[in-house]
């Protein structure tokens, strides 16, 4: 097949002056299409028709090659075998046919080469071809990209089945954005450019980054991760293992799997839906922030449109993740609920990053699906062995429920509810609560006015809990998690299974707080004390440990570590060494 470049008529001169009067001459081409749309009121010819656009997965390189296939005035968007070829003249992708004499409108594209990568700006390993089928009236400018790749044999199919073109390329768009779970109205992917700020460019951009991230090297996952990196890599950790038809193959895969019926099959989204779960995951923290009310002025423009990419991102990998898996949305109102599936996705949580799923659970936390087991779900109720029991505070007649149990070779036995002695609301000062001098509220406790095991506000035979038998506690129940009343929306999904009846925070920002203080006293000299510490603890890398030994170090004979429990969405737990107005007491058995 003889291609002309578009600069060059040659011995083809004659054939185009004849060919140019008989456009003119007839002024349309030989069939109208009863009720089409305003583009397909007729196929027309077109003279002296020039073009340009550019060629973006990340921008085509200078000297890749560009063609325009010219096809037939029967209007079946068959080639007529005439083609024209330029090349992309900067590293922009930018291309430009001029003097175009063509039977009909519709024409089709293709572009060949390497491209600069959207991430870092580095030159791809693997050259692709990208295609495009366009209508070129009232038109001089056409984008050749992924998602005209991705339509491009569904709109052929779809003429071929009886649609204009206008309808084939308005079904075809609908269906692929549908794909990602996208609803939005795109004119023309032709119009489309990843350097523009709409929504249907920003989606372009965002997919042609999710199709340069390694997903077009799929893996059996056979191996575990260190087989997996030399599939990646080779022998060279240097070298990448790239065999460049798997890109150009899975860029077809869409094209192919769409031109049928519309619909993108399971084994090519699965890579895609991976990539977007773990955005998801790491960008979780976006969802409901308002970018648009953010002051630039306070931060470079670097880190605003890096911040607005990361944002937009999110929102994308959300929308083709929930599609792809047939998921609503996590929210409040589905906290604790789960969802089994059947559809291959990486393990990104359970497994091997690289091991195809087929089937499990995604579990609501109240904001995201995370993925699990069903051995993880069953052991969200199983009860972590305790005594139950009761007790009364013979002060005012009140019973109180509480647990026992042993750990690290020590007995232990807790109210499991909150003390509520002279105080209906269960709430008191630090010095109330240790029944203290105020003063203290203000200044270091002097060696000898609280003990190791300090009764303050509690029952005889009962003391206030201190900082140990709050570790302890932590450390038998396995997770802070576990001591809360009902399901727990933050890190995980817990059903209070040790009854210990920690009630949840109402609010993202309220915070739970129960006084504890140090059960040995660290005095000015603390070199003793901190091989003590940290033998209690066991764990010489306790970052919570350390600065708390180094805050009373700096404090001298500091006697005070007033508030165990500060718990919000993703806060934890920690000991503070400042004195709280008010917090609560759990009294434990002496």
């Amino acid at each position: 097949m003889k291609r002309f470049k578009y600069k060059f008529f040659g011995e083809c001169l004659v054939f185009s002056l004849v060919f140019a009067i008989l456009l003119t001459f007839f002024a349309a081409c030989s069939k109208d299409v009863a009720g089409g749309s305003s583009e397909d009121a007729g196929f027309l010819a077109l003279i002296n028709k020039k073009i340009s656009g550019a060629v973006q997965k990340g921008p085509f390189v200078t000297g890749s090659s560009v063609v325009l296939r010219e096809t037939s005035a029967a209007g079946n968007l068959e080639p007529t075998g005439r083609e024209f070829e330029t090349t992309v003249v900067n590293d922009e992708g930018k291309f430009k046919f001029g003097d175009l004499d063509l039977e009909c409108q519709y024409v089709l594209l293709s572009a060949e080469g390497y491209y600069t990568r959207e991430s870092d700006g580095s030159r791809s390993e693997c050259p692709v071809r990208l295609d495009a089928a366009t209508n070129l009236n009232k038109r001089n400018t056409a984008n050749i990209n992924l998602l005209t790749h991705f339509e491009y044999k569904r709109v052929l199919k779809l003429v071929e089945e009886g649609k204009t073109f206008a309808e084939a390329k308005k079904q075809a768009s609908r269906e692929v954005l549908g794909a990602f779970g996208v609803e939005i109205e795109v004119s023309s992917a032709e119009d489309l450019d990843i350097f523009n700020t709409s929504e249907g460019d920003r989606i372009l951009y965002i997919i042609s980054q999710y199709v340069d991230n390694s997903i077009w090297e799929p893996w059996d996952g056979e191996g575990g991760d260190s087989a997996f990196w030399a599939y990646l890599y080779g022998e060279d950790s240097d070298n990448r293992n790239i065999d460049c038809s798997r890109l150009q193959a899975f860029i077809d895969g869409f094209a192919d799997d769409y031109a049928d019926d519309g619909v993108l099959s399971d084994t090519i989204m699965q890579w895609l839906a991976s990539d977007a779960y773990f955005d998801i995951r790491e960008y979780r923290r976006l969802e409901g922030f308002d970018y648009e009310t953010w002051e630039k002025d306070e931060y470079s423009l670097e880190a605003y449109e890096k911040f607005n990419d990361r944002k937009q991102r999110y929102e994308f990998g959300k929308s083709l993740f929930l599609n792809y898996m047939g998921l609503e949305m996590c929210t409040e109102d589905l906290l604790g609920e789960y969802r089994e599936f059947y559809k291959p996705i990486k393990g990104l949580d359970t497994t091997d990053y690289s091991r195809v799923l087929r089937d499990g659970y995604f579990l609501c936390d109240g904001s995201i699906w995370k993925l699990t087991t069903k051995g993880y779900l069953d052991s969200l109720k199983m009860k972590i062995d305790h005594e139950s029991g009761m007790m009364t505070d013979p002060r005012d007649g009140r019973t109180y429920k509480t647990v026992g149990f042993e750990f690290n070779g020590i007995k232990y036995e807790w109210m499991a509810e909150d003390l509520k002695y002279k105080s209906s609301s269960g709430l008191y000062s630090w010095t109330t609560a240790l029944q203290i001098d105020k003063k203290y509220m203000k200044k270091a406790v002097e060696e000898g006015v609280v003990g190791s095991k300090h009764q303050g506000i509690c029952p005889d035979g009962w003391h206030v809990s201190n900082d140990l038998e709050w570790r302890a506690l932590v450390g038998y129940v396995g997770d802070y998690h576990n001591l809360f009343t009902g399901r727990w929306d933050g890190f995980g999904m817990l059903y209070n299974r040790f009854d210990f009846n920690l009630e949840l925070p109402k609010g993202e920002k309220e915070i739970i707080e129960y006084h504890t203080y140090p059960a040995v006293y660290v005095a000015q000299d603390v070199s003793e004390d901190i091989e003590f510490w940290m033998s209690v603890y066991e764990d010489s890398h306790d970052e919570e440990l350390l600065e708390m030994v180094e805050s009373l170090r700096e404090n001298g004979r500091h006697g005070y570590a007033n508030v165990f429990f500060a718990v919000a969405y993703n806060w934890g737990s920690y000991i503070s060494n400042e004195p709280q107005k008010s917090g609560r007491i759990r009294c434990v058995k002496d």
